[in-house]
């Protein structure tokens, strides 16, 4: 039922299968170059074994007039531990459609980092569901947009259980007349006691006219809980550019500096 589900499963016909498990796995790094004025579909399903510790790394290039559809789908069984990072840069007129699919097991620990810069559209879902709760999800993001790119991240967390953790930051930061979407949701159903959950949107305007839509939501039925959410938009601080300026320091390396320093949390 999902569109970006249907787009990949219409033009992909074969599919990466991995298991992994044991101990002292090496990282695995994926790269995925797209060919110029083409479309790719790739889909991989990962199988990660009882207390396997697994570090994962997807880098994303674009290229001109590329697009591509993603599928990733991590099972994670009880006491696996996965990181996964996730780097995306565009290119010109370069477009990305990822989703990614998570299912995590008693006592599981995901971490998810992703970067989106560059692409002229990209659009980044995840969905992740805790089976049976008692497990931690941490998230963190960046997005990066100029010109008139569109960069989109939509998430779900789901806990089927009690006494799951998330921990998610996404930021993102927009300039000239693009456009930087987020839409996270967080579902607590009752069964979910003891959850403790926290979401927060960060956002950075950099031009008139760059545009930023936030919508971190929550959906509670469990009543015992310690649940949070919350959106910001700014922009650079002018105290912050006199601080530096008055040490000498020009305007643009000034904003450079902040800039930096914003996306170091990611």
């Amino acid at each position: 039922k999902n569109w970006m589900v249907a787009i990949n499963n219409a033009f992909n016909t074969n599919i990466i299968g991995l298991k992994i498990e044991g101990n002292d796995i090496q990282p695995l790094e994926m790269i995925m170059p797209l060919q110029s004025k083409s479309l790719s579909s790739t889909r991989i399903i990962v199988v990660i074994g009882e207390k396997t510790n697994w570090e994962f790394l997807q880098v994303f290039l674009g290229s001109n007039k590329s697009a591509h559809s993603t599928i990733l789908e991590i099972y994670l069984e009880e006491k696996a531990t996965v990181k996964h990072g996730v780097v995306a840069l565009g290119d010109k007129d370069a477009n990305l459609l990822a989703y990614l699919a998570i299912d995590q097991e008693n006592q599981s620990n995901y971490n998810l980092t992703t970067l989106q810069h560059n692409w002229d559209l990209c659009r980044f879902e995840s969905k992740i569901i805790q089976k049976a709760g008692n497990a931690k999800t941490n998230i963190k993001g960046l997005q990066i947009s100029k010109n008139n790119q569109q960069a989109a991240m939509h998430s779900l967390v789901r806990f089927n259980g009690p006494e799951g953790q998330l921990d998610q930051l996404q930021k993102a930061i927009a300039s000239e007349v693009s456009h930087c979407i987020f839409n996270g949701a967080i579902h607590v159903p009752k069964i979910a006691q003891r959850t403790n959950a926290s979401q927060l949107s960060r956002n950075l305007l950099i031009s008139e006219r760059a545009r930023i839509d936030t919508k971190p939501e929550l959906e509670i039925v469990a009543d015992d809980v310690k649940c949070s959410h919350g959106a910001t938009v700014t922009q650079l601080q002018d105290e912050e550019l006199f601080y530096l300026r008055s040490r000498g320091i020009k305007i643009n390396d000034a904003t450079a500096l902040l800039l930096k320093g914003y996306c170091e949390e990611i």
